[in-house]
């Protein structure tokens, strides 16, 4: 038969958010695929709380000077990266235009879209040495829609980073490199506490949970360099059926 999948045994794989829920799922998933581990968040204490198993790097992603700092640790102690998993994002209890402050679009532009820009640039480099690499960004199926729910700054980076992605495959298909978008519909973390108001406990259990989305991330990073997913979507059923809406 022909090969529909590859292995990333040995592959060292970044994960940025990786003590997030979602970040801590994909760590998981790819490191029990094989893959050699560098795990990048805002608090290294927090990686390790989580029990993250890999190379531990505390970057504060909005902050350009530390991205870069964390990208020749990578270089420095595992060779250079073949797969970037932009899992970090954050929200604010105050979600529309007419309640958010400035300082809380900012710090939310700052982390789910310039952060993105700043870790994809930082990695670009070695993976075009390595001759090839995937790009894979958790967006949202905010992306897809605004809502008031979401939040207004939310809901922009989200869609930005659907053009960011398009924009690497553009540009970067040449040198081998990849990128996916995955928009997760409502997923059961703890960033949906920060809404003004939070799920239920049955709603939550309805909600997809990280591990589903982390078998999303494996299916794209697993393909072979002929094929690019460039995006998938992923909903709970009870969200997109209309029992739910954010």
């Amino acid at each position: 038969m022909e090969r529909l999948a590859e292995s990333i045994q040995g592959r060292t794989a970044v994960i940025v958010g990786a003590a997030g829920g979602i970040g801590r799922a994909v760590a998981a998933r790819l490191g029990e695929a094989g893959a050699r581990l560098a795990l990048v968040d805002v608090s290294a204490a927090a990686i390790e709380k989580s029990g993250g198993d890999g190379l531990v790097i505390e970057a504060d992603i909005t902050d350009r000077s530390q991205v870069d700092e964390a990208a020749k640790v990578v270089r420095q102690a595992l060779g250079g990266a073949d797969i970037l998993v932009n899992a970090a994002g954050i929200n604010t209890k105050q979600r529309t235009l007419a309640d958010m402050s400035a300082q809380q679009w900012e710090r939310v532009i700052g982390v789910d879209l310039t952060g993105v820009f700043h870790c994809t640039q930082a990695f670009l480099g070695m993976m075009r040495e390595r001759g090839g690499g995937i790009v894979v960004t958790i967006v949202s199926t905010a992306a897809l829609g605004a809502t008031a729910g979401a939040g207004a700054h939310y809901c922009a980076a989200k869609r930005a980073l659907l053009s960011l992605t398009e924009s690497i495959n553009a540009e970067e298909a040449r040198h081998g490199i990849r990128a996916c978008a995955i928009s997760p519909g409502e997923v059961d973390t703890p960033l949906v506490d920060m809404r003004p108001h939070p799920p239920s406990a049955e709603r939550r259990a309805a909600a997809l949970k990280p591990g589903d989305v982390a078998e999303a991330v494996y299916f794209a990073v697993t393909r072979p360099q002929r094929v690019t997913v460039s995006e998938i979507v992923v909903y709970p059923s009870a969200q997109l059926s209309g029992a739910y809406e954010i």
